[in-house]
């Protein structure tokens, strides 16, 4: 059976697919969002977290570049200091970006996000990656937020492995505006050499 998790707050099942949901109180407003669509404007249509701890039960968000010393900061350690202890390395769309490890149980792919306390829920709140705070997946706009963050801190125009990995999931994806190809690598021909592995590097 598929799992597409998105809230446990209750559930539906139908043709065989688990969907989970948490109905969201807060009103959002019709809006387009694009890869351009500032930090601002994403983070006010973003849910209002509801410190519920059920995404942090099963993972963790990435950071963006201005996280690191914020966290840093806040734990009274050095930028080196929190990597090393309480982040994680992973590899998306060629990219190399971090999260807060995960307290994983044997065999799971999926574990408890190593800011996460039972009693007292996300003890970085106020300073927890972007990621987290605009792709809370009980949200109207989760699955745009989520691509607008990847747009604008994993994926790389520059190179063309990124590119052809993009291209794979945009074959199973509608895109928001600005992720399209042609957006992303606006000279036609070299686009058709990345795509056709022509240009590797």
């Amino acid at each position: 059976m598929n799992i597409i998790h998105i809230c446990p707050l209750w559930k539906h099942n139908s043709n065989n697919i688990q969907f989970y949901f948490c109905p969201s109180k807060k009103k959002f407003p019709t809006i387009t969002i694009t890869k351009h669509t500032s930090e601002r404007e994403v983070i006010g249509l973003a849910d209002d977290c509801k410190l519920c701890g059920e995404c942090c039960k099963q993972g963790s968000g990435y950071l963006a570049p201005q996280d690191f010393s914020k966290m840093a900061n806040l734990l009274g350690i050095t930028q080196e200091q929190l990597m090393k202890e309480y982040l994680e390395k992973k590899t998306i769309f060629n990219t190399d970006v971090h999260r807060p490890k995960l307290m994983k149980k044997k065999g799971k792919q999926y574990g408890v996000c190593v800011f996460h306390r039972e009693n007292e829920g996300c003890t970085i709140h106020g300073v927890k990656p972007l990621h987290c705070k605009v792709t809370a997946p009980c949200g109207k706009y989760g699955v745009e937020l989520d691509q607008w963050f990847s747009l604008n801190y994993i994926v790389n125009p520059a190179d063309p492995e990124s590119i052809r990995l993009w291209a794979t999931y945009l074959k199973f994806n509608k895109v928001i505006p600005g992720g399209e190809l042609k957006e992303l690598v606006k000279n036609h021909a070299k686009l058709n050499k990345i795509l056709s592995y022509e240009i590797l590097k």
